[in-house]
Order: C-alpha cells, then structure tokens, then sequence
C-alpha cells in the first residue's frame, strides 16, 4: 500500500475558513479518484465533523487517546463524501486539548498508516506547540490567510513557531542546540536573529553536522498558501507580499497555489453540514476549489515541481 499524502492545514487565526478549505478540497479530491481521509487535531474545538454532515461522532481521538480502541482506523467514520473518513478531535474534554509530546507522537506515526491516498490535518487556531507540532511533523502544508492584518500577523507566527519547534525536535537530547533554536526572535533574551538564514549563520561554527540536518529539513518542506474569502485585487498581492516575508524571515518558499472568493453560498453549506462541493450548481467559487486542488495534486504528486 502507497504511503498517503499527508498535509496539515493550519493558519494560526481563527474565523480564516481553515474547515472549510480541508472540507472542499478533499471532496474535489475524490472527484479525481482520490480516496481522503480527515483528522480533525483541534484537540479541544473540534467542529470539522460538522462541515462534513456529521452531528455527534460515535467515536474521535479522544477514544485512541485513553486506549479504548487499539488502532487509529478504529476510530474512523464515514463522512457525506463519498469515499472519505473522519477522525474527529473533541469539544468538551478539556484533557485532550493539551496531550502531551507522546500521544501526539502516537497519533503523528500512526496516521501514516491509514488507508488513503490524502489525509488532510486540519489544525486548530492559534500558534503555540499543540497546535504546530502537527504542522511540523508533515513535509506538507497549508497556511490560510483571509488578507485581513490579523490574519497576516497571526499565519506568520503560526509558521514562525511550527518551524523553530520543527527544528527542536530534530535534535532532542541535544539541550544547549535546542535552546540556541529557541532564541530566533526572542525579545526577552535579546539574542534573537532577525531570520532564519541568521540563525543558521550563527550555529554554523559550532554545529556544522546539524546545521546540514537543518537545511535538508527546511528544503524538505513544502508550505501551500491559500487565500481565503477574497473580494478584491488587493486581497491576492497582500497574499504576495506576505509569501515574500515569510522567504526573507523563515526561510521557507511558500507557494501560492490559488485563491477562494469570498460566497454567502459557503455559509449556507456549512448552516446546512453539507459540504459546498457537493452542491450541484456551478458557481465561480467552486471553479476556485477545483483549481486550488489542482494544482495541490500537481505539486504532492511529484515534489520537485512548483505550483
């Protein structure tokens, strides 16, 4: 069995439309043959159940968490889409909101075992290490902005973030280098680095096997950007200029690959728990999902392509 393409779809804001770019992507997947699977890590809001026709899961993370089933796929269920599955998170179990290192870790190296072809991680709002542990344990991913300042500002921490705790985690056991990491952009301990690429100058000395681990993990990576809700020209160049930022700080290319137009039709689908996708009339909106996906498909499908 091929390993599924695993993407986290995240952002940092909440409100952006993270739900329900995962929800429509994944149905215009299977449109092309793709079987898709859903987790839903936002481990203690989860509401992507809802964009996907499901009320109440019978069963969720919560269940694999505590060792009521033994497998992941257990705790699967079939969504509205055809050809998908959902693992939810919860909404009302305080505990699962923040699971420690080990149960992420569990979750993380069994997803990779699932049967699909995509599995699409939909992450929770926010930036702190619950949220970009999952970010960061993915060669794939997805960053939702809506053009709004706020949502520039936070989908750059969230990145920010995703990628020093990505970092970190490469060394474990190695605290001095860690901690070194953990000073980009410190403002407490004013030995921060304005970029990415000045941190890396500066373990270079010291570090020269693990800043080559470094480089390879940063290259490895491929960050999608999504705008998301768009009304005008100026929503797509601050998409722009903020795939521009993220290059000179972090390090990272972030890859355009479309845009979704703002639709009231979106919020009554999601009023509706049926996902937009599914609705039989063309809509220019809908020409926008299948062409985001396109070109997602594109890229994951052979790597070494750009969108």
């Amino acid at each position: 069995m091929k390993d599924p393409v695993i993407i986290s779809v995240g952002g940092g804001k909440g409100g952006v439309g993270k739900s329900t770019i995962t929800t429509n992507i994944g149905a215009v997947l299977t449109t092309r043959g793709f079987s898709v699977g859903y987790i839903d890590a936002d481990l203690g809001g989860a509401n992507l159940h809802l964009c996907l026709g499901i009320k109440r899961p019978r069963t969720g993370l919560q269940d694999y968490i505590k060792g009521r089933y033994k497998h992941l796929n257990e705790v699967a269920v079939q969504t509205v889409i055809p050809n998908t599955w959902l693992i939810s998170g919860a909404s009302d179990i305080l505990e699962l909101a923040n699971p420690n290192f080990a149960q992420k870790q569990k979750i993380i190296n069994n997803l990779k075992k699932m049967d699909a072809d995509y599995i699409l991680v939909d992450l929770g709002a926010g930036s702190d290490y619950h949220i970009t542990d999952f970010y960061a344990a993915f060669p794939f991913g997805i960053v939702v902005i809506d053009g709004f300042p706020t949502s520039v500002e936070n989908a750059y921490a969230f990145l920010k973030n995703g990628i020093i705790r990505g970092l970190v985690h490469l060394f474990r056991g190695n605290k001095e280098l860690q901690n070194r990491i953990r000073n980009f952009s410190d403002p407490v301990s004013k030995k921060g680095f304005s970029t990415v690429d000045q941190l890396i100058g500066n373990l270079e000395k010291d570090y020269t096997n693990e800043v080559t681990i470094i480089r390879q993990w940063l290259q490895s990576r491929k960050t999608f950007l999504i705008l998301n809700m768009v009304k005008s020209g100026e929503d797509i160049r601050i998409g722009t200029r903020f795939a521009e930022l993220v290059k000179k700080y972090l390090s990272i290319p972030l890859h355009y690959i479309g845009y979704i137009i703002y639709s009231p039709e979106i919020r009554k689908s999601i009023r509706a728990m049926h996902p937009f996708i599914l609705n039989p009339q063309n809509s220019k909106t809908k020409e926008c999902f299948v062409a985001v996906t396109q070109n997602l498909v594109k890229v994951t499908q052979n790597p070494y392509l750009n969108p």
